[in-house]
């Protein structure tokens, strides 16, 4: 079941319909589902699909031309067990593909590039000299996003400028995440998202259970569990020195924002892990935030992915209770409990993708500049005070409050909205978004100004 990614079939679907020569690239994270879009991309065309491995040079030349022969066999590569070298592989490419459109995918090209350093110069040379008169569609995909950006995207890579067209691949949204379970209760779906955020593999492996309890304790809470490990591979394949790096995302996920905070908590100095924050905001694992309207200055860290958060919140804790085979005691004791509070924050992010949603869609007019949150000093009492959820432009603001809690919302919560909203309202049109998991009292009326949204309104 393919799920998702209509926007980025389209657009691969437009420049294969193109005629010419075309070089899309693209990356994202591990898991995002990057080769499930290309292999649903390429289903019903001519295509070569070849996957770089950590192999010598020799090794991924004899493989990618064992593909070749497979899908081009004729009286040329009969006989031969491999191309004698890159080159001579590439020009077979170039033949077959003068009269016929043909899609050459090299997914995981940076372990290609790793082993065959010239690999690059050598593309460049023939998209320059001969695949630009072709009917050639090369896909460059790789999941290593630095070096995507640095060593193919950027200035100063032997392929720059060459591309004609890039494609980061982001998880899905949460609205199109809750597709993997037709059966599952809208509270359930919303606490898959929370754990699996919107990577394709994540909900899939968890779509295969009947509910969410069994599928934390399958996956988590048990020795053979699929992702229970999951942060923990990653970490040791994508970056060295993976105790430190677990030890930062530990601090993060346990409330320190600050990058003091963070490094006294790892016991490191300040500037030592500036660096660890850089490569973990690439790998898309902690993001980097500030007040929308705000001093750009007051910078705060948080995790982004959700398995990590939740891996680093709940199971990190739950390993003892696991290891004497007490996975379902653990969820019962240690996570059901606190399910709704950890999704606190996540369903202001659901908030967020609902508007955007709503304004991609043209039921929100309002086109706005600024997305985000905001907190800042209330100078009259003289306290910090935040707004889950701001939307902003030169005339017009928005402004949500998102409560995932068992009872219902009332009045109040409109009345604190307003009142914190006229800190960044600057005399602009304002409108006030409310977003309840269980409703709201009698005592609260949408008007014109005033939107109610349940959580079931958005699943």
């Amino acid at each position: 079941m393919f799920i998702g990614r209509k926007a980025e079939l389209a657009e691969l679907e437009r420049r294969y319909n193109q005629n010419g020569f075309q070089f899309p690239v693209i990356y994202g994270r591990r898991r995002v589902g990057k080769t499930r879009l290309i292999q649903e991309f390429i289903s019903d065309k001519k295509s070569v699909y070849f996957m770089a491995a950590r192999q010598t040079s020799s090794e991924l030349l004899q493989g990618f031309s064992e593909t070749i022969k497979e899908q081009f066999p004729d009286e040329r590569t009969k006989f031969i067990k491999s191309f004698e070298n890159w080159e001579s592989l590439f020009s077979y490419i170039t033949e077959v593909s003068r009269k016929t459109r043909i899609v050459l995918v090299i997914d995981e090209y940076p372990y290609l590039a790793e082993s065959e350093k010239s690999i690059s110069s050598l593309l460049q040379k023939f998209i320059d000299t001969q695949w630009r008169n072709t009917q050639l569609y090369l896909i460059l995909c790789g999941s290593s996003m630095s070096f995507m950006e640095e060593q193919v995207l950027e200035y100063g890579s032997p392929l720059y400028g060459r591309r004609t067209a890039q494609l980061k691949i982001h998880p899905l949204s949460y609205y199109e995440s809750f597709d993997f379970f037709p059966n599952w209760n809208f509270t359930e779906k919303f606490y898959a998202y929370g754990i699996c955020g919107g990577v394709p593999l994540y909900l899939e492996i968890f779509s295969r259970y009947k509910n969410l309890k069994d599928a934390v304790c399958s996956e988590f809470l048990s020795l053979s569990g699929h992702l229970g490990e999951e942060p923990e591979n990653l970490m040791s394949q994508e970056l060295r020195e993976p105790a430190l790096y677990n030890a930062i995302i530990s601090s993060v996920a346990n409330g320190k924002s600050k990058q003091n905070e963070i490094a006294l908590s790892v016991g490191e100095q300040s500037n030592r892990i500036t660096s660890y924050l850089k490569n973990l905001i690439s790998l898309e694992i902690i993001e980097k935030a500030s007040p929308v309207e705000n001093d750009k200055k007051k910078v705060i860290y948080r995790i982004k992915d959700n398995l990590f958060k939740f891996y680093f919140r709940f199971i990190t804790e739950c390993k003892s209770l696991v290891a004497m085979g007490m996975g379902e005691k653990a969820y019962d004791i240690k996570i059901l409990p606190f399910l709704e509070d950890y999704f606190g924050h996540i369903f202001e992010e659901v908030c967020m993708q609902y508007l955007k949603k709503s304004i991609a869609e043209g039921k929100i007019k309002t086109l706005y500049t600024e997305y985000g949150s905001w907190w800042g000093n209330n100078p009259e009492e003289k306290k910090e005070e935040e707004i889950d959820v701001v939307l902003a432009s030169k005339n017009d603001i928005l402004v949500g409050e998102c409560k995932w809690q068992a009872q219902k919302v009332g009045s109040d919560v409109v009345a604190l909205l307003k009142k914190r909203a006229e800190l960044i309202r600057n005399g602009r049109n304002i409108t006030y978004y409310v977003f309840s998991k269980s409703g709201f009292k009698k005592n609260l009326e949408p008007c014109e100004s005033i939107i109610l949204v349940t959580a079931k309104d958005m699943s």
